[in-house]
């Protein structure tokens, strides 16, 4: 990418031919009015502020944006054509504050355009809105709109005072001057532009991964696009902005190609997708209900592996508007495949041999032939509750968690039901607490931190639980709890604890707590 840079007059020039233009991925004109005159500033200053990255092709792209408040016009076909990667706030404020060809569409707000140079101004920076920009003093404030307008620049400068003119002089002369560092390539590779855009945007603006891709295949079909952005909206408590459309893209696939790989699903024509698009949607709402619904996943920060839910998806997707219940027998199958899944940790590095070969898989099972969907081997011992440490985010964490609201725990003071949906819907650490608290077992002295930390000495409990037994051995903490033995029973079963917990033998309850756990995990993964 060699470096070159722009005069502003020609930047103005370039943008009001058409050539420079803003592609439908980016986002609207979003810069105040103070953040545009310290901008401005800059510029007359002559401080760095950054390159623009323009991406040369001569493929127009069907769908832009506007720049800022103006419709560009149509580039010569001849011209290749610069879109703007990196820089429209910028170009838009240098275009907006010194262009005067160009109309702004009609109830756009254009008065952050209307900037004024104070001729003697004792500020740090000398541009300022005025509240009236029709009618101010000659005198004191010069209009940039008029620093690239001869006509209109010879007419206020001539009556001035001579010294006044010298300084509005010398301010056209630093504009006329200044030079707009620019990076342009050329490249008509789809995905390489795709990437430039995302690790340029990946510390600043959102990354809209879908919303870019969509340009080049379905931007003819618009009202597709915001039928993909409005799902994406209703999926948003699920967890999805923070993982991204990437996994929208997968679920889409998925569906629609039994694929998992999203660029296969961008070779889709629109035309094609508009027919898939109910079946797609009904796939991915269907598998969240499924995961909250039978398995208490209220959040993506839980599911223990994002392929999962690309799986889901195919198998719940249906072109019905009120598909039939699943019958009994695929219901189990696909519980027992959720949970050896998680388990074996199947899709824990990509995944994608074992992603394609699931969703073949499915397919058989939904058309009632002969299948092997969670038929692969799994190997599970106490070990997996015992060398695992409790860490939010991985798989085994995650896993764990999942199996905990199985038995839908009670508050181990109270002996009350924790709301499931209330506390894991944050998908954080805060409701997860050490059963053998942290600082009693480190008071020891012969416990290491993975040997505290592993996973069966976790459990859900309450804030409010966990600071009444905080730092307390158990033995000294179950005088809280209910004394009934019934209820108090009732409580720590639901907890997967065993008896012994309350005896303060750390050793022994590990190796307790870690055979329950497993016998519910054999359970659930119907492992004999």
């Amino acid at each position: 990418m060699p470096d070159t840079y722009y005069f502003i007059k020609d930047l103005i020039n370039d943008v009001e031919r058409g050539r420079i233009r803003i592609p439908s991925f980016q986002r609207g004109f979003v810069w105040e009015p103070s953040r545009v005159s310290y901008f401005i500033d800059s510029i007359y200053q002559g401080f760095p502020f950054g390159s623009l990255l323009l991406w040369r092709t001569r493929n127009p792209l069907r769908t832009e944006r506007n720049l800022g408040p103006y419709k560009l016009l149509d580039n010569d076909p001849e011209y290749p054509i610069d879109y703007v990667l990196d820089g429209q706030q910028r170009i838009t404020s240098i275009f907006g504050i010194f262009q005067t060809s160009l109309i702004p569409e009609k109830r756009e707000n254009t008065n952050w355009t209307n900037l004024f140079f104070e001729i003697n101004s004792e500020e740090s920076v000398p541009f300022q809105y005025l509240e009236d920009f029709t009618n101010y003093d000659r005198t004191k404030f010069f209009p940039l709109k008029y620093v690239f307008d001869a006509p209109k620049y010879r007419k206020v400068t001539r009556n001035l005072d001579e010294s006044l003119a010298q300084k509005i002089d010398k301010l056209v002369d630093k504009f006329t001057q200044a030079r707009i560092p620019v990076e342009r390539f050329e490249n008509e590779e789809r995905k390489y532009v795709a990437t430039v855009f995302e690790r340029i945007n990946r510390q600043g603006v959102e990354l809209d991964t879908f919303q870019l891709l969509s340009v080049w295949n379905w931007s003819e079909d618009f009202d597709l696009q915001e039928k993909f952005r409005e799902v994406t909206e209703e999926l948003e408590p699920f967890g999805f902005k923070e993982v991204g459309s990437d996994l929208l893209l997968k679920c889409c696939s998925a569906v629609a190609m039994n694929s998992a790989d999203p660029e296969d699903f961008m070779e889709l024509p629109g035309s094609t997708v508009r027919e898939k698009f109910d079946e797609i949607r009904t796939g991915i709402f269907r598998a969240i209900d499924f995961l909250k619904g039978e398995l208490n996943v209220f959040t993506l920060k839980l599911l223990p592996m994002e392929n999962i839910l690309p799986v889901l998806a195919s198998f719940f997707a249906s072109p019905q508007k009120q598909p039939p219940p699943i019958p009994d027998e695929q219901y189990k199958t696909i519980n027992k495949w959720f949970w050896r899944s998680c388990f074996s940790q199947r899709y824990a590095r990509g995944g994608a041999k074992s992603t394609a070969v699931d969703l073949a898989e499915v397919q058989n099972l939904k058309a009632g032939k002969p299948h092997k969907l969670g038929d692969f081997d799994i190997s599970l011992d106490t070990t997996f509750f015992l060398k695992n440490s409790f860490r939010m985010s991985t798989v085994a964490t995650n896993t764990f968690i999942i199996l905990l609201a199985q038995g839908n725990p009670l508050n181990f003071i109270q002996g009350t039901k924790i709301s499931l949906q209330k506390v894991l819907s944050q998908g954080n650490r805060k409701e997860f607490h050490h059963i053998f608290p942290k600082a009693y077992l480190e008071s020891l002295r012969k416990y290491k931190d993975e040997q505290i930390n592993c996973l069966a000495n976790f459990a859900l409990l309450s804030r409010t639980d966990n600071n009444k037994i905080r730092n307390q051995p158990p033995s000294k903490y179950r005088t809280k709890m209910p004394a009934e033995a019934q209820t108090f029973q009732g409580i720590i079963v639901t907890h997967l604890c065993p008896v012994n917990t309350f005896t303060d033998d750390y050793d022994s309850f590990l190796a307790s707590r870690a055979e329950l756990l497993l016998k519910k995990a054999n359970e659930l993964c119907k492992i004999v």
